[in-house]
């Protein structure tokens, strides 16, 4: 059981009040009735044991390690009673019966072990004269050593019993909740991450259809906007099904379906998707890269990330600037790095960049929306494909970032896998 939880905290301090509650009102009464015959030492001892444990559960029932040890507060209870009790009689008749109540929140609470504790606490704390009543047994002591005794192990075994009962039924029902909690979690999450990548075709198609509106173009021009349309459709299309896939099959990280790919092929797509967007921030894009450049990947999933990069590259640039999109490779690996000529991401900002949700400054206070997904949805998708995404360089000049995946093994072989597939 949690000892930090708050119902816990109010339960402890709700017990003390009703135990010190209890022993007040038995003990005034044994003041009252009794006067001359009470032990003041032991009555002022236990008594005073009574007051400072409800004292001290008032003030700390909220610490921790108060909680913690919250068992040897009612221990406490048990022997504050008894003193109270011996100082009457040695008999243990009266304030006696204010023991059951410590017992009963042992058993309830802390289970067969607390009882166990309790129970010898209490054969500690009983005087010789007690104990040796039950081997000079009397009718007339059945009460005080049979019925008495045997409805409070019966009431506190039924307590402990009950307890137990809850306490499995609270730790199901946590870990239900935590289980609930956490699948909504991951809705929200493919939920937010689905809206954010359904944005960039969606601003394609917009841009490219008012465009197409607005201006007498050659049929040539209005067949290559009508190509970005279709494709970019296409793409949300794909999208909304992994959508539909992920909710029908409870998936939240949708798998990867890596087959040969052109990525030269891919950045030309994503550069006809943007371009839209550049000429509308007066932005030019230079591409540097192999006519042909074959890789092992999921071209959905990569052309999310190169769309990505290449927006917010384009947005927030500088009016005229410029994006450079350049390749280097490897036998084994090819780097694809956006470079743009913005004003940069601050040092202290860098490593947080790819952190879910996070806008830096200068996006926050911009005109731009934006919902801070990408960048780290970008990194998932390249991390899974086994390579990576990292920002390598920025300062006023701009910002730099590489994008490293794995090759495929020759040309050929990446021919044969894409006619396959």
């Amino acid at each position: 059981m949690a000892r930090h939880y708050e119902g816990y905290a109010r339960s402890l301090a709700e017990f003390q009040v009703v135990v010190f509650i209890a022993s007040a009102v038995v003990d005034t009464a044994l003041v009252l009735a009794r006067p001359h015959n009470l032990d003041p030492l032991l009555y002022g001892l236990g008594a005073a044991m009574i007051v400072l444990a409800t004292i001290a559960t008032l003030i700390w029932r909220h610490n921790v390690l108060f909680q913690k040890f919250s068992l040897l507060l009612p221990l406490v209870d048990i022997v504050g009673i008894r003193l109270t009790a011996l100082s009457d009689d040695t008999m243990l008749s009266g304030a006696g019966l204010v023991l059951m109540l410590p017992i009963i929140w042992i058993a309830y609470s802390f289970g067969p072990w607390g009882f166990v504790a309790c129970l010898a606490l209490v054969a500690a704390t009983s005087p010789r004269s007690f104990l040796i009543g039950y081997a000079n047994f009397d009718a007339n002591d059945f009460t005080r050593l049979v019925a008495f005794p045997l409805t409070m192990i019966i009431m506190a075994m039924a307590a402990g019993v009950s307890g137990t009962r809850i306490r499995r039924k609270r730790a199901e029902l946590a870990v239900q909740t935590a289980l609930t909690e956490k699948a909504v979690r991951a809705r929200d999450d493919l939920i937010d991450a689905v809206t954010h990548e359904l944005r960039t075709p969606l601003t394609s198609i917009l841009g490219n259809a008012e465009l197409m509106q607005r201006t007498s173009e050659q049929p040539q021009a209005v067949e290559r906007r009508a190509g970005v349309i279709v494709r970019n459709a296409e793409q949300m299309e794909t999208i909304l099904a992994d959508l539909l896939l992920a909710r029908s099959t409870g998936t939240v990280q949708l798998s990867l379906q890596c087959t040969a790919t052109d990525l030269r092929a891919l950045i030309e797509n994503c550069l006809a998707a943007s371009r839209a967007a550049a000429d509308a921030h007066g932005v030019s894009v230079e591409v540097h890269a192999s006519a042909e450049l074959w890789a092992e990947v999921d071209p959905h999933r990569i052309r999310q990330v190169l769309d990505n990069l290449l927006t917010n590259a384009i947005k927030y640039n500088r009016v005229g600037g410029t994006v450079t999109v350049s390749e280097t490779h490897s036998a084994q690996r090819v780097t694809l790095a956006i470079t743009d000529t913005g004003a940069g991401i601050a040092d202290a900002e860098r490593m947080r960049v790819f952190e879910p949700y996070y806008r830096t400054e200068s996006a926050l206070h911009s005109s731009q929306g934006g919902t801070g997904l990408g960048l780290g949805i970008s990194r998932d998708i390249a991390q899974r494909h086994g390579g990576d995404l990292l920002l390598v360089d920025s300062s006023a000049a701009g910002s730099r970032f590489e994008l490293t995946l794995p090759l495929t093994p020759t040309p050929a072989v990446a021919r044969t896998a894409s006619g396959a597939a």
